[in-house]
């Protein structure tokens, strides 16, 4: 495995030390190709109603902690599945996406820190396509307007590698997550 080094500040004395990291580039780089390909599939059955309560707990380990908009929620599976259920329709539009892999063991694969923003439209008209949803804007009582348009939010997932065969990239599974709307 290479090691490659990120300047790190001191604040003591303000100088530049040099600290290894085990992971080169293309450890990053394929960590950073997973992260996408993770969000793609965690987002994909979140906004399909026939997958979302009982594919979602699945990408979860049994003692995860996770957080919706401030709100601690119950990570077994069937507790999870009920708070999935109570969610209104939805349709994430993911803007970014940053990864980063985080110290393990020696000899282990790295957890992945991954945050995403995005806007995230709730309600029925997430059904109809884009071009055919009623434009609520011009409504003259304006209360549909507000809850067809989407919110901003921002989540934060540190994934765990949970098993990893000889040669394969590892398998992940959500440690934490942390829902938030941001606008």
């Amino acid at each position: 495995m290479s090691t490659s080094a990120i300047p790190v500040i001191q604040p003591s004395n303000n100088t530049a030390q040099i600290i290894p990291h085990p992971w080169g580039a293309a450890a990053i780089d394929a960590a950073s190709h997973g992260a996408i390909a993770f969000c793609q599939i965690y987002y994909e059955a979140y906004d399909e109603p026939t997958r979302r309560d009982s594919e979602i707990p699945l990408m979860y380990l049994p003692h995860s902690k996770i957080i919706w908009n401030g709100n601690t929620v119950p990570a077994n599976r069937g507790a999870l599945s009920e708070f999935l259920k109570g969610i209104p329709l939805s349709r994430h539009d993911l803007q970014t996406l940053d990864c980063h892999p985080v110290s393990a063991e020696p000899n282990t694969p790295p957890s992945l820190i991954i945050n995403v923003t995005g806007s995230v439209l709730h309600g029925p008209t997430v059904l109809a396509p884009p071009s055919s949803a009623p434009d609520n804007r011009n409504t003259s009582n304006g209360k549909d307007s507000a809850r067809d348009m989407p919110r901003k939010f921002h989540e934060m997932f540190m994934l765990k590698a949970i098993e990893q065969s000889e040669g394969m990239q590892p398998k992940y599974a959500i440690h934490s997550s942390n829902f938030r709307f941001i606008g």
